[in-house]
């Protein structure tokens, strides 16, 4: 947990005592206003700091609950009224329903909800009296730490502040990593879905053929997707619980290097021995990793649109030793396509690009595609003409290894010059045509898309979500 998610203002006993009486008032105001049903909204945080980045998204998430069920039971908010101070953030709603149904609804919110002993739902009646738990046939409510009626450890002061506040930490943070780290293991096998389903693409498996593949297909595809995303879903919660700096970064790497190795047994076993995806197993895992380890670190919003560079500066740091073992190799001592690629002309393919921090893809790729998307309203054909820029402009391996090195330079400049001077109707209708030259040949360009891949990532991190909500 980095401290800068637990940090906020601390506040006296005097300051807690006005605002309860603030909230008794505003309370009041509005019972005296819409004489109905009122809804009081608080957090319990142990300590003198109740506003830090944690408890403003956990309140988010309370107010969220209440907006669920003010629609379930189809009921009317008459006013909504908040107060955001270093006391604690609070949330009022005069509401057009009857107060024990809401505060049915609200319990089982406290109950079920991982969290939801930090939240306290008041529901007040027209008289101003509050409907408890107990005359709606609820239990009190237990203790953070021991599971005791909370009342009597409280009256004994069983527990210290200390010991309270530790465990409302530990519940938030462990509540929000496992919810985030779902969240961004999610997007990314939402984005080889879409990567798979992006059609038409030269040489490539999509919707409508196998293209260069004899061995695998649109289904291959996707099983691979599914059985990897629990592999993406940890290597992002590597990243959201490293507590390390920029600098410590390679140590996070190497937890990816074990989960990767795994993964790549999982998708083989899925896919009975076919390579679908062991390229974005190595990249996407990287990405997870440091969007999580953004999020957490430096509270980067997933939406802003700084994160392409916050990302670049974490995948530097993280495989910033990743071209070590290339130094002593030679042509003699080269084993793998990549080393021997490397060992004649110099290619570094994707771990140069995750060297330099993927500047490709952050810095060309997904702003080319957000360009190519607000002009053609579509994410296929953003989709693809983004393709085209990375096959013309990437070291791409998987071209070079099912060509040769000359063949896919000329394939790239040839391609880079036509990008250059063309709109995307004109990119979009070479597709035919370079696909059918591609099959013919057996080139697939299996880099490019997985940058493509990483390109949708990015852009599904850029939407509105509700991944906390439940």
């Amino acid at each position: 947990m980095h401290a800068c998610w637990t940090q906020g203002p601390s506040i006296g006993l005097s300051e807690m005592l006005d605002a309860r009486e603030q909230r008794v008032k505003i309370q009041q105001e509005l019972l005296k206003e819409h004489p109905a049903c009122v809804v009081s909204f608080t957090l319990n945080i142990a300590g003198p700091v109740k506003v830090t980045p944690f408890t403003k998204w956990l309140y988010a998430l309370g107010i969220r609950l209440i907006q669920q069920g003010i629609s379930e039971q189809n009921g009317e908010i008459l006013k909504k009224t908040e107060e955001k101070k270093d006391t604690g953030w609070e949330g009022f709603f005069a509401l057009s329903l009857e107060p024990k149904a809401i505060k049915t609804y609200l319990i089982r919110q406290e109950e079920r909800h991982p969290l939801g002993r930090l939240f306290d739902f008041d529901v007040l009646c027209p008289d101003g009296t509050k409907v408890s738990r107990q005359e709606l046939g609820f239990p009190e409510r237990t203790c953070l730490i021991c599971g005791n009626p909370a009342f009597l450890c409280g009256r004994s002061r069983t527990h210290s502040a200390r010991e309270l506040q530790q465990k409302t930490l530990e519940m938030m943070n462990t509540f929000y990593q496992s919810r985030m780290s779902v969240h961004i293991g999610s997007l990314m096998q939402k984005a080889l879905l879409y990567e798979v389903n992006t059609t038409l693409k030269p040489g490539l498996v999509d919707r409508i053929h196998n293209g260069s593949h004899q061995d695998m297909c649109q289904s291959t595809f996707v099983t691979s997707a599914y059985a990897l995303t629990p592999y993406f879903i940890n290597c992002a919660l590597a990243g959201l619980s490293f507590d390390g700096s920029l600098e410590e970064l390679p140590a996070l790497f190497q937890q990816l290097r074990v989960l990767g190795q795994q993964a790549e047994i999982t998708m083989l076993d899925a896919t009975k021995g076919i390579n679908t995806h062991k390229g974005i197993i190595f990249s996407g895992g990287i990405f997870c990793a440091a969007v999580g380890y953004a999020n957490s670190a430096f509270q980067a919003d997933l939406k802003s649109p700084a994160l392409p560079k916050i990302l670049s500066s974490i995948c530097q740091s993280m495989v910033s030793g990743i071209l070590e073992d290339y130094k002593h190799i030679t042509p003699d001592t080269a084993r793998t396509h990549g080393e021997k690629l490397y060992a004649r002309y110099g290619i570094t393919g994707i771990r140069g690009e995750a060297h330099k921090g993927f500047p490709h893809v952050l810095f060309s790729g997904y702003p080319g595609f957000q360009r190519a998307y607000k002009a053609t309203g579509s994410l296929t054909k953003a989709g693809l003409t983004t393709l085209l820029y990375y096959m013309g402009n990437t070291e791409d391996t998987n071209l070079i290894i099912r060509s040769d090195y000359e063949t896919a330079n000329r394939i790239q400049k040839s391609l880079s010059a036509f990008l250059n001077h063309s709109d995307y109707e004109e990119q979009l209708s070479i597709l035919p045509t370079l696909d059918d030259y591609f099959v013919s040949q057996n080139i697939s360009p299996g880099g490019s898309a997985d940058m493509l891949a990483l390109t949708y990532f990015l852009y599904f991190l850029s939407q509105k979500d509700c991944w906390f909500e439940s």
